[in-house]
């Protein structure tokens, strides 16, 4: 009896949460990154401080930078777009 008592308490024990990326990525289409000039990147953007990396919306840059999303599109051909973009 106790045995079973261990093995029903380990069956009540939650399995944690797998952590992912929260922030939406976007499928582009291969001719449309390649025949357009997208603005997708925090350096595109009139919000985006070059001399620390930083928005001045206090958003997070890195998930939105150049080098982040060339690779994010190489690898899965989705970027992730930023929604307060403002293009100058």
């Amino acid at each position: 009896m106790h045995e079973l008592t261990k093995t029903s308490l380990k069956a009540r024990v939650p399995t944690p949460k797998r952590i992912g990326s929260s922030i939406k990525k976007d499928a582009i289409h291969p001719r449309d990154y390649n025949a357009y000039t997208l603005p997708y990147a925090c350096e595109d953007c009139s919000h985006f401080k070059a001399e620390n990396e930083s928005c001045t919306l206090g958003l997070m840059t890195e998930p939105h930078l150049r080098r982040t999303q060339v690779r994010s599109y190489e690898i899965s051909g989705k970027i992730a777009l930023c929604r307060f973009q403002e293009i100058d």
